[in-house]
């Protein structure tokens, strides 16, 4: 019968061998992989620290683990060696396997920053049997203050998350299933990216409201013929040929059929498509259609143009502060360089 020490050293184990290290601990998968039949010599074993701290002794190791009642780690006949029992395999299904642990997973939040992973796998023994406790680091390996916990099923983790209050050294935890967590997660991150699109649709809104475009400013052309090879400029020169005519913008690409041509003044569109005849733009070779937009479709072409101009001053007035930033951080770098601090 299994007494406390054995009860830990198979926990341990079983764990290094469970379905949830096993996969992602590449050092123990290299030394399953150096012998044919799977077999880990204890003497690697112990150099796992969390094993050790419970047991040097391999004759030790080596009993416990045959009073384990799950049978998941063999011993070999000269008991120098362990495996995972090749009658439970890893599960192949990856997907199937973790939405499963995912089922029977719990997540706390509310641990010290300072807390050791030994000191919460014997706290959370009270609420299990637990199979797993996963802390949750960030850059340089840094305890963000919540766990993954995989309970022994489904029911256990639910009863740990129900609880009226959990509290780790006075610390009450927040709890809540690990599904529940990534749903709520998910959720938060769409709301961030929504109000961070509702500000920067806001900020745009604000730039156009305060810019002036005129009326009767806008002539739109079509009827290119399909390979032509008209140019922006081309489209300038002939336009200023007929006239006292300031282009602001050609709102077109070489290869399009139709476009744009935003005047600088009130109606200047209007006065050059009197100047031509049948409504017709002679450009070399090529008699292009043109109108002067008026009405509902003006109003449309105008509202598109404030946005993209919006759109544009907002992204260069980011660009400014960004430059501005690095700037001012470099001549930081350059006075700290200069007078560096005394420790």
């Amino acid at each position: 019968m299994a007494n406390d020490l054995d009860k830990k050293i198979i926990k341990q184990v079983e764990y290094y061998f469970g379905d949830i290290n096993l996969p992602r601990d590449q050092f123990l998968q290299k030394q399953i992989k150096e012998d044919e039949n799977g077999w880990v010599p204890l003497d690697v074993m112990l150099k796992f620290n969390r094993l050790a701290a419970i047991s040097k002794d391999s004759q030790v190791i080596v009993e416990a683990l045959e009073k384990s009642e799950e049978k998941l780690v063999e011993v070999n006949e000269d008991k120098t060696k362990i495996r995972r029992n090749p009658d439970k395999p890893v599960p192949e299904n990856k997907e199937g396997h973790l939405k499963k642990l995912q089922e029977r997973s719990a997540y706390a939040k509310g641990f010290p920053l300072d807390s050791e992973l030994n000191d919460i796998i014997n706290f959370m023994d009270q609420y299990g049997p637990v199979e797993s406790v996963i802390r949750r680091t960030e850059k340089e390996n840094k305890f963000k203050g919540s766990c993954f916990i995989v309970f022994k099923t489904q029911e256990l983790a639910k009863q740990f998350v129900e609880l009226d209050t959990v509290k780790y050294k006075d610390i009450a935890l927040l709890r809540k299933m690990q599904i529940d967590y990534y749903a709520d997660k998910k959720k938060d991150i769409e709301e961030r990216k929504q109000a961070k699109k509702d500000k920067k649709e806001a900020l745009i809104k604000e730039t156009a409201q305060k810019i002036e475009l005129p009326n009767g400013a806008i002539l739109q052309f079509s009827g290119l013929p399909e390979g032509q090879q008209l140019t922006r400029e081309e489209i300038k020169e002939k336009i200023r040929e007929s006239g006292d005519f300031e282009v602001v913008y050609v709102d077109y690409n070489k290869g399009d059929l139709d476009g744009y041509v935003r005047f600088a003044k009130e109606n200047n569109a209007v006065d050059f498509f009197k100047t031509l005849t049948d409504g017709e733009l002679v450009i070399g070779e090529h008699k292009i259609k043109v109108k002067a937009l008026e009405g509902e479709e003006e109003k449309q072409y105008l509202a598109k143009t404030l946005e993209v101009m919006a759109t544009q001053r907002q992204k260069q007035k980011n660009y400014g502060k960004k430059r501005k930033g690095n700037f001012n951080s470099g001549k930081k770098h350059l006075r700290n360089a200069k007078h560096p601090k005394k420790n």
